[in-house]
């Protein structure tokens, strides 16, 4: 210890020492450091010199003033160093001048330079003597002995000056230095001797601590032995504790863990078919509906793979697959499903398949999302701040920017709403055409290779609800329907629902369904903690205290969330046994969903999203006011003060029958809602059919109706052997016996063709009656049939007055607001739209909605004075505008109406992305109304869907009745206008009978082809400009022109549009029964309606005579047969059908019924179908009869033979094809696809003008369903069959069984040619009706002609017997009658046999395109269709 306290002490005094030397070393350093700035400049200003400068220096014979100093001073600086300078004997430089300058050191300019950089060695090393800079300080000190100024007189001199001065400087600061060196190095000397001293101290405490240490151990050996002994009895039991802890900690988990390793050891073995059938489920169910899902994994999937893996196997194998395999089992759990509902997918089982095939897939998922339910889920669950998710639509601008960022950093990229194809330069991304190069992937976006980083995710998104994608789409991206069902739907409005109406359950259903899945997902996470810990414990595991300590806290979070779990579950049973109870708003309103959502077939501005049906389902609800329930209050106690109030019962909850009764009510609002949210955009024509739609679907859905009934109703069913007739022949037209037969085949019609027969008479006059609708039924039916039933047989027997009972049941099981609505009221509507949804405005002639937004507008103070509305009518150029004044009122706040944007198909899409974009942040007094005419044919697109989906429709048509047409007429002009007529009498009266004549022309479109035989766009312009015509030729003539103006109107104004030759003179009848002098003498214009007189009434008078005088709406008004308007009413009602047939029907069968039924169709038409006809063996009969006189009818059998064999082999090749894909050795085409639809909804394949079936294009045309057509194809088979035979002609052909009944008439006048000798382009035929009732009656060939029959005559008949009179001979052949009224009901009377009369073409007859015009006023020039369509048949 004393040589301790001594080295100590030596310490201390050395150290003190050390810190004297590091303080005289640091100032040191310091004054060093101040010089080396003048060194450096010193050297700096040698760098500067140049060679050349200091020779064209030494050149000079006489240097500018000073220059010479500074090479003086050189010199100066350089005794007794450079060896060539000249020195006294005391050093000094004997000669400075500037000649000895140059010679001693200007010689050598490169040695000269060396020795002054050699200077500052010198100083450092004290080899320049001192004499030297003592010297240089008598030229230093000159004025003139600066840089600057020497710079003026030489640049070299200049370096040298500026050189000398700081070597000088320098040299002055290291003089200064040099004591404290020396002291410096006396110091250090001082140092090294008191070091040496305290190390000797040092080394002999060293050797004593040695000691010290060494006795130390021996007492810490002794020690630690005794404490290991201690140490480990503790560990033991410790140890021992620790094991008991995780015994107790994992007891619960062996059981489940031994009874997992026997069952993953069983599924191990029967991994692999569960596998394979999992890949298939990835691969290919993703595009189907849940129904065909379960049928190719059950019926198809799941038999083929356990056929081939046993044999695979042999038949003593396992065959390994699961004895109900799940692939949802083998690709995820439900930790993962929990996740994917935290993130928002809804928890019906078709959601969880699809989100499985997303997560699962290799390829690229495509989503058909038309709800959108899908990417509200991707964009949750891509949320991650790591994926950096981007949204981007097909081209956006910076579309391959995002792509090209994403594929390198690995982030996620969803295209939405892509249409049915994409861009090319995204091919090479969709099908991972990658190039590697080293360890990294790179692929080709247009000319730029991108990195393609390992977590890209690429993800494509559709809102087409049945899009088309080319077979490379399909092969590359993974295709997953996320179209919501019916079950999901449901279920999805059942919490839509139940949180309306007891949001209390609703809020806690949603707390302990996240509690569920939050504690599911955590469940997983503790348990493969668990066994992650216990996987990867090293050493002995009863000795990591932290590890079964975490396993203790592990076990008791679990064991809490089992415990909370059987809680919760407890309570969501209660909440579900609730909630239950609104399962029945739930179900109607998923069923009026689909409703909505089958309208987009009707036509495509049908179209809604589940967005907008959630706001119309929530208003529904909000319609019925919430009844607040309450106890029975206690009664006021006996001797209460007067005026004193009962207190009010407790809230209490609904009775379940009281909750039933509010399920009622609201069920009724949310359906009468929706409906009503329907109609208002639907066409006239569809609102009947719609309504019935939806009362047939309700009915089935709560079992009022069976599936069975409908199809009755829908399909109108025809026996295709019905039998004999018996004496209903005598007044039931033939075509509908098949009808009635068919009706047989429900229970209740059973016999009822007997019945009928038997009472003949009775249903006869329910037959003949007005209205049979409300008729009483003959016999026991009155009793026995409900409304439905008697629907039923109204469409068999009297389909003109099946509309009138459909209003009826509609009525009766709806209410009336189903059938009849109230007039369109903006404000209402108004009401709901918002800044979010536009209003579409459907345009129909005669029918502005313009007023309707600016009157509404006036009364909310949004005008054009206010700069708050503006109306465009869109155009070319308009586009612009229109976006600015979008973007403008979304910002600000305005109502902006954008008219006729169908002529903008291209700028459309633009502008939805517009108000998808501008109504993120829209102003809430923004309001967009748009206005489009619908697109010629129903299924044909002009606005984009998402518009259409999302927008409040609005189809208010004009009504079509004469009165209204005539009031919208008129109202076209003012008072003022007529009274400033030169001729307001004349005016008056023509411009009211042209008011007429418009409302006429506009009406006759409702009777289809009876009224115009094709669509002309009459329209209010046409009228309009008559009238100005009207008045100018008024004003210009003396007299009234009337040829003149009937010319202009019937051929050039309202004639512009006609281009049928009938229909022509149709309109020009009118006008010369309508438009000549008897106007001013009580014209009649209709039935019961004459001319007023013009001198008594003026512009108003004229609107109270037509209130007054006008009679009802009826076909005579028009000019038509009354049989009109039931050929109309009849086609309505075939219409109706037709289209609910299209739609899948009232309330749907099976998908099982309806593939029985087409199989049993095709099996009856295979069988039924005949062999074509053998052409070798008919051509060989046929060519010796060519040549003859009959060779013409030989021809057209020929011709007839070959297209029908066309026709039946298309018919044979296709059901064959079809038979071929329905079994899976045919890949389905698009063309079976069509005819399976034909079939099934009863249609001759390829009617429909998108099918690609071929039948229709190889038949004749026809409106004929499939059944009735293929009956009239085996009758046409028949008469060809008999006729090619033998090539004998009949004596009368069926002229509408033939191809080309042109052809046969042609023939006739070549055969009349023949025997005649006349020239064929100067003959025609003229027709004779003859006594002949049947065809079969007549045995001979007429002179001239032929016998022809098979025709109908529509709006008239042919009298026959003793009605025709007294018949006449034409050629020997007897003719009788004259076209006369029909008879009510009798729409198309059969024509008796027609003689067809070849003649020659006389001088007088007007040739036209419709044949040769004859003009003789007891001949009526008829024209002859081949169906009731018309127009170009």
């Amino acid at each position: 210890e004393v040589e301790t306290a001594k080295a100590q002490v030596q310490a201390k005094e050395v150290a003190i020492i050390q810190a004297d030397v590091m303080e005289k070393q640091r100032t040191t350093e310091e004054d060093l450091a101040k010089a080396e700035p003048m060194v450096e400049a010193a050297m700096a200003a040698l760098n500067t010199l140049d060679k050349k400068d200091l020779g064209e220096a030494k050149t000079m014979a006489k240097p500018p003033a000073g220059v010479d100093d500074v090479f003086a001073a050189t010199m100066v600086l350089l005794a007794n160093v450079h060896p060539n300078v000249v020195v006294q004997k005391n050093g000094k430089v004997k000669d400075k001048s500037w000649d000895a300058c140059k010679k001693q050191l200007l010689g050598s300019i490169p040695e000269y330079i060396d020795y002054l950089k050699g200077i500052k060695t010198g100083v450092d090393e004290r080899t320049i003597p001192k004499m030297n800079f003592k010297e240089v300080h008598e030229l230093i000190d000159l004025e003139h002995f600066t840089p600057e100024i020497i710079m003026t007189k030489n640049k070299a001199a200049a370096g040298l000056c500026s050189f000398v001065v700081n070597i000088v400087m320098y040299y002055e600061v290291v003089v200064t230095v040099e004591p404290k060196r020396k002291a410096l190095q006396e110091a250090n000397d001082q140092l090294e001797s008191a070091n040496s001293t305290l190390k000797t101290v040092m080394d002999q405490v060293a050797e004593l601590e040695s000691k010290l240490a060494k006795l130390t151990a021996e007492l810490n050996a002794a020690n630690a032995e005794k404490q290991e002994a201690l140490d480990t009895v503790e560990k033991g039991q410790k140890k021992l504790d620790l094991a008991q802890r995780l015994t107790n900690a994992l007891a619960s988990e062996n059981v489940r863990w031994a009874e997992n390793i026997l069952t993953m050891e069983a599924d191990k073995e029967l991994l692999t078919g569960d596998v394979l059938l999992a890949s298939a489920f990835i691969s290919y169910v993703g595009p189907f509906t849940k129904v065909f899902r379960d049928k190719l994994t059950a019926q198809i999937f799941t038999p083929y793979l356990k056929d081939n893996l046993l044999k695979a196997v042999g038949e003593n194998g396992v065959v390994p697959l699961s004895a109900a395999p799940d692939p949802l089992k083998i690709l995820t759990n439900n930790a993962e499903i929990a996740t994917w509902g935290a993130d928002g997918l809804p928890a019906d089982q078709v959601s969880i398949e699809n989100g499985t095939i997303v997560s699962s897939s290799a390829r690229w998922p495509l989503l058909i999302d038309p709800q959108l339910q899908g990417i509200k889920w991707l964009r949750q669950k891509e949320s991650a701040p790591e994926r950096n998710l981007q949204v981007v639509r097909l081209g956006q601008s910076d579309l391959l920017r995002k792509l090209e960022r994403a594929l390198e950093n690995g982030y996620t990229l969803l295209i939405e709403n892509i249409g049915e194809t994409l861009d090319a330069v995204l091919n090479p991304v969709i099908q991972r055409a990658a190039i590697k190069r080293g360890k990294k992937s790179y692929v080709k976006i247009g000319d730029t290779e991108v990195e393609f980083h390992k977590d890209f995710q690429l993800y494509l998104h559709t809102k087409l609800s049945n899009p088309h994608y080319p077979p490379e789409i399909q092969a590359e991206a993974t295709l997953i329907n996320f179209t919501v069902t019916a079950a999901g739907l449901e279920d999805q409005l059942l919490a839509l629902v139940v949180r309306k109406e007891r949001l209390d359950l609703a809020l806690l259903s949603e707390d302990l369904v996240k509690q569920q899945n939050d504690f599911t997902i955590k469940i997983k996470e503790l348990e493969d903690n668990i066994l992650f810990k216990l996987a990867n414990a090293e050493g002995d595991i009863t000795e990591d205290v932290e590890l079964i300590e975490g396993l203790e806290s592990t076990k008791k979070i679990a064991n809490e969330i089992a415990v909370k779990q059987v809680l919760a579950a407890s309570t969501q049973a209660q909440i579900k046994l609730t909630s239950e109870k609104y399962r029945s708003v739930a179900n109607r309103s998923s069923l009026m969903f689909f409703l909505m959502n089958d309208l987009v077939k009707m036509h495509t501005y049908y179209i809604y999203s589940l967005e907008a049906f959630t706001t119309v389902f929530y208003r529904g609800i909000d319609l019925v006011p919430n009844v607040l329930l309450t106890e029975d209050a206690p009664p006021l106690p006996d001797g209460a003060p007067e005026g004193t109030v009962a207190a009010e019962g407790k809230p209490r909850e609904a009775t379940d029958a009281e909750l039933a009764a509010r399920c009622v009510v609201v069920i009724n609002s949310i359906t009468r809602t929706v409906f009503n949210y329907i109609r208002r955009g639907l066409f006239e024509m569809d609102k009947l059919t719609v309504a019935t739609i939806l009362t047939l679907r309700i009915a089935v859905n709560d079992n009022t109706l069976t599936s069975e009934e409908v199809e009755y109703l829908i399909e109108g069913k025809m026996s295709p052997d019905p039998g004999n007739m018996g004496p209903l022949s005598e007044w039931l037209p033939t075509s509908i016996w098949p009808r009635i037969k068919a009706l047989e085949g429900l229970k209740r019609f059973a016999g009822l063709g007997d019945s009928m027969q038997s009472d003949s008479d009775e249903w006869q006059k329910w037959f003949d009656s007005e209205m049979p609708e409300v008729a009483k039924f003959p016999g026991d039916y009155q009793k026995s049939l409900s409304a439905f039933d008697r629907l039923i047989v109204l469409r068999a027997m009297r389909p003109d007055r099946v509309t009138t009972s459909l209003r009826s049941w509609i009525d009766e099981m709806m209410g009336k607001e189903y059938v009849f609505q109230k007039p369109f009221d903006m404000a209402a509507t108004f009401a709901e739209t918002s800044n979010q949804t536009p209003t579409f405005f459907v345009l129909f002639a005669g029918v502005d909605p313009t007023p309707w937004v600016e009157n509404l507008g006036k009364e909310k103070g949004v005008t054009f004075e206010n700069g708050n509305f503006k109306n465009i009518s869109m155009g070319q150029g308009q586009e612009k505008p229109a976006e600015a004044v979008v973007e403008s009122f979304a910002k600000n706040g305005g109502w902006v109406m954008l008219q006729n944007c169908h002529l903008m198909q291209s700028w459309v899409p633009k502008l939805e992305r517009l108000l998808e974009v501008v109504q993120e942040n829209a102003h809430p007094d923004f309001r967009c109304f748009i206005s489009a005419e619908p697109p010629p044919i129903a299924s044909w697109k002009n606005m984009p869907e998402s518009l259409m989906q999302g927008s409040v429709k609005v189809a208010n048509e004009a009504p079509s009745d004469i009165k209204s047409n005539i009031t919208r007429g008129w109202a076209n002009f003012t008072h003022d206008r007529i009274e400033g007529c030169t001729k307001k009498t004349e005016f008056k009266a023509c411009l009211f009978a042209l008011c007429w004549f418009h409302s006429i022309v506009l009406g006759r479109r409702r009777f289809g082809q009876q009224g115009w035989s094709r669509k002309y766009s009459f329209n209010t312009g046409d009228l309009t400009i008559c009238a100005n015509v009207l008045q100018a030729y008024l004003e210009a003539n003396p007299v009234v022109p009337w040829d003149d103006l009937r010319y202009i109107f019937g051929e050039i104004m309202y004639g512009g549009h006609i281009t049928d030759a009938w229909d022509r003179r149709t309109c020009n009848s009118y006008l010369s029964v309508l438009v000549n002098d008897q106007l001013f003498n009580g014209l009649e214009l209709g039935p019961g309606f004459r001319s007023a007189d013009p001198t008594t009434l003026d512009y108003e008078g004229y609107l109270t005579y037509v209130d007054e005088k006008l009679p009802a709406d009826s076909p005579t008004m028009f000019g038509l047969h009354p049989n009109a308007e039931i050929g109309y009413l009849t086609n309505w009602t075939v219409s109706i059908f037709e289209t609910i047939l299209s739609l899948g029907g009232g309330g749907g069968g099976g998908a099982g019924s309806g593939v029985s039924a087409v199989k049993e169709s095709m099996e009856y038409f295979t069988k039924t179908l005949p062999e074509q006809f053998q052409m070798l063996t008919i051509m060989e009969t046929a060519e010796p009869l060519l040549g003859l006189e009959s060779g013409p009818f030989v021809v057209v059998a020929l011709q007839e033979c070959q297209r029908m064999n066309g026709l039946i082999s298309e018919i044979r090749r296709s059901l064959i094809e079809l038979d071929k894909g329905m079994k899976g050795q045919l890949n389905m085409s698009q063309p079976m696809e069509d005819l399976i639809k034909a079939i099934s909804i009863n249609q001759w394949p390829g009617r429909n003008p998108f099918s690609q079936c071929r039948w229709e294009s190889k038949a004749w045309p026809s409106m004929k369903n499939l059944i009735a057509e293929f009956a009239d194809m085996m009758l046409r088979i028949q008469q060809l069959a008999t006729w090619s035979s033998e090539l004998i002609t009949p004596f009368s052909v069926w002229l509408p069984g033939l191809f080309n009944p042109t052809s046969y008439l042609t023939a006739v006048m070549q055969v009349t040619a023949r025997r005649t000798g006349l020239p064929l382009d100067q003959m025609t035929t003229e027709t004779h009706v003859t006594t002949f009732l049947k065809h079969d009656t007549i045995d001979y060939y007429p002179t001239d002609g032929a016998f022809i029959h098979g025709l109908y005559i529509e709006g008239a008949r042919w009298p026959t017997g003793e009605e025709a009179g007294e018949p006449e001979l034409v050629t020997g052949t007897p003719v009788a009658g004259t076209l006369v009224d029909g008879r009510l009901k009798e729409l198309l009377p059969p024509l008796p046999v027609i003689y067809v009369k070849a003649v020659a073409v006389q001088s007088t007859w007007e040739p036209s395109a419709v044949g040769y015009l004859r003009r003789v006023a007891d001949i009526y020039e008829c024209p002859v269709y081949i169906t009731s369509f018309r127009g170009h048949t």
